[in-house]
């Protein structure tokens, strides 16, 4: 899908994100509609690239109909929506207010329905994109308990949508973006505790390029941070157990201290975290080698020769990485390493 000269509808343009996506789209030689909830704000932005402004309210079906009609109305179609708006709060859940907890379902997730709900059906060969979490939308990180259980919804309400979609032979795609964290004045705050957990800060011109890119491709889904997010995400997914052995118990602690106010402890390298959980996951990836030796076609006596070879570089690799990803992670070794705990739900407290 090429989209230059089409009507691309940026809904949430007054961000930092927001904005460069316009600019983005803007410059490849798209026909760009700004639309937010605050026109005022978009006064700069609507005079640098000369595109018109809409007044919208996400959290209002009639609102955000009524953007609809009118794009129609002036431009005869809409090709691409680009919904990067979002209300993100990150704290105790118990510190939340019933207004904090209302606007985040409105906003992130009944928003990105309505947003749908209005434009999908007088669409052609469209997509309609939903700027997510971090990761696959998916990643419930604690004290990002009800952002993540909103942005968890759109995840599964854009995978919903497309299979709905293609039985009902609409030519809609509906994208579920996953940017990475970005240097915004929105996100700014937060740098010290995404370095703390190796995570990079990217440019909000790199998330504008990749999700054009991805809305070229008409992708259901595209998560940044390359492999190792995407490794990340799927295992936290299929086994949330082990999950929490490898990372998530070491992250919560950083969660933990950054929102706690508690700071002072001194951040792991991030080089060194990431090379220890690659090596703590290549171990269990040698174990698993070990498992399927039987279905090898080599002789018994070479598999009775490398199960203690593969065992020993196993348990190399593993203390290696477990010593440059943290004394978590070595500690819950035992427990974690028998594929049949990874399923297993967790005992609630009585």
């Amino acid at each position: 899908m090429e989209t230059k000269n089409q009507v691309v509808v940026v809904i949430g343009a007054g961000g930092g994100l927001g904005s460069e996506i316009a600019r983005t789209f803007s410059k490849a030689g798209e026909r760009v509609v700004l639309a937010a909830r605050d026109t005022a704000k978009l006064t700069s932005l609507a005079n640098e690239l000369n595109a018109p402004t809409f007044t919208v309210d996400i959290t209002n079906l009639a609102s955000v109909e009524a953007l609809q009609t009118e794009v129609v109305q002036n431009y005869g179609r809409v090709d691409v929506v680009i919904n990067a708006t979002g209300y993100d709060v990150r704290k105790a859940f118990e510190q939340h207010t019933p207004e904090d907890l209302r606007r985040t379902v409105d906003v992130n997730l009944l928003g990105a329905m309505s947003i749908t709900y209005a434009f999908m059906n007088d669409m052609a060969d469209g997509v309609i994109a939903h700027l997510g979490g971090f990761a696959d939308g998916r990643l419930a990180f604690p004290y990002y308990a009800a952002d993540a259980a909103s942005r968890a919804g759109v995840a599964s309400f854009v995978e919903a949508m497309n299979r709905e979609l293609r039985l009902e032979g609409k030519p809609v795609t509906l994208l579920y973006f996953s940017p990475s964290p970005a240097d915004t004045d929105a996100e700014r705050p937060f740098h010290e505790l995404w370095r703390q957990m190796g995570t990079k800060i990217v440019s909000a011109e790199q998330v504008a390029a990749e999700l054009r890119r991805a809305v070229i491709q008409k992708r259901n889904q595209y998560v940044m941070g390359g492999a190792l997010v995407n490794g990340f995400a799927k295992l936290n997914a299929a086994f949330p157990n082990l999950a929490d052995a490898l990372m998530m118990n070491q992250y919560g602690k950083k969660l933990q201290s950054f929102f706690g106010k508690a700071r002072g402890t001194e951040a792991k390298s991030s080089l060194a975290l990431k090379a220890g959980l690659a090596m703590v996951i290549f171990s269990v990836a040698l174990y698993g080698v070990i498992f399927s030796l039987p279905l090898f076609s080599i002789s018994t006596a070479n598999k009775l020769a490398l199960t203690p070879v593969l065992m020993v570089v196993s348990e190399i690799v593993f203390w290696v990485g477990g010593a440059l990803a943290g004394k978590d992670v070595v500690s819950r070794y035992r427990n974690y390493l028998d594929p049949r705990e990874w399923c297993k739900p967790k005992e609630k407290a009585s």
